[in-house]
């Protein structure tokens, strides 16, 4: 697998062999580790923009598996990077993608990068320029560490989480992706990822957001025909109570309107309007014995409230956990395939 960009590369079975290796990594670690299936490799990875659970795990994933990760954070420990072919560097980015990727690629074995999306232009911003240029100039297997379009890592271990809760089996199963309020624009990749993840699985995914919330109309069109192949469906409400009625899970998740790309104040102001969309005890409890899910980081009583972050039902500390888990599959297959 050269590059794992949205996550649907390699089809069903390639997502089944990941879930298959992460969970036999999960059941028995320490023989992983003696083994030490990449000892002697190095990751790199861009950090354009914050992280923790991703940079954490990534690191922990390729020490334990006996390699090592340098991490670079252009603009300030490394040079910051252009991506738009065909520019004139005379701003404040002195390194270009084309020679980044390139020289990068002599160093190590595997490239990941993290690219938000910059909330301006939302059509721009879905075309995915940089991981996509990245992508394009490496000659090293490429791994996103979450885009403008996608969170492949967290989708991954999402799905491993399903499996988990649902003991192999989260095909049927009620899935609500429900959006919920922020102070700030949110990018969508996590929403994609989780609604893909879902119908991928052969889960009923029913979406819940206000008026103006559309998520990118390709890729629902790409989870509804997932859906339809695994044998589940995706629809769509403006309810956050509708959508949590017989739900088995229940996905939070902020996202910014597509309308408010590049407004200034107005995502926020669009946000406020909606504040009565805040997950609550109530919500859960229409559910089928519901489990909460969350990518984090999360706002504590803005997305979700205490009770129900802090309940029995949240299975988002596992999430987090198994993105490690995830993750040492993914670099384990990648360079593999690369030998």
């Amino acid at each position: 697998m050269q590059r794992y960009i949205s996550g649907l590369e390699g089809g069903p079975e390639a997502l089944n062999d990941l879930l298959r290796l992460a969970a036999a990594i999960k059941a028995d670690p320490e023989a992983t580790y003696r083994r030490k299936p990449l000892a002697g490799k190095i990751m790199g990875s861009i950090f354009l923009n914050p992280s923790l659970r991703t940079r954490a795990s990534m690191e922990a994933a390729m020490v334990r598996l006996g390699g090592h990760m340098i991490s670079l954070a252009p603009g300030g420990g490394s040079w910051g990077i252009e991506f738009e072919t065909g520019a004139v560097m005379d701003g404040n980015q002195a390194e270009h993608i084309i020679e980044a990727a390139r020289v990068l690629s002599g160093y190590v074995d595997l490239l990941g990068m993290r690219s938000f999306a910059g909330m301006q232009d939302f059509h721009l911003d879905m075309q995915d320029r940089a991981i996509q240029a990245l992508a394009d100039y490496a000659t090293v297997p490429v791994l996103s560490l979450e885009s403008a379009v996608y969170h492949p890592c967290q989708a991954l271990a999402d799905a491993l989480t399903l499996h988990e809760l649902f003991q192999g089996a989260p095909q049927g199963r009620r899935f609500a992706l429900v959006w919920a309020t922020h102070p700030r624009m949110c990018g969508v990749a996590v929403p994609h990822s989780a609604l893909l993840t879902a119908a991928r699985l052969g889960m009923e995914v029913v979406v819940a957001h206000p008026e103006g919330y559309d998520l990118h109309a390709p890729v629902v069109e790409a989870a509804r025909a997932l859906a339809h192949a695994a044998g589940g469906d995706v629809s769509f409400t403006d309810s956050m109570e509708q959508a949590c009625r017989g739900a088995h899970v229940v996905y939070a998740k902020a996202w910014g309107s597509p309308l408010d790309y590049g407004q200034g104040d107005a995502g926020p102001a669009r946000n406020r309007a909606h504040a009565a969309w805040t997950l609550g005890a109530h919500h859960m409890e229409q559910g089928d014995d519901a489990r909460f899910m969350h990518c984090l980081p999360v706002r504590r009583n803005v997305v979700v409230t205490d009770q129900v972050i802090d309940s029995p039902a949240s299975a988002v500390i596992q999430q987090a956990h198994n993105r490690m888990w995830a993750q040492m599959a993914l670099a384990i297959q990648m360079v593999d395939a690369a030998r």
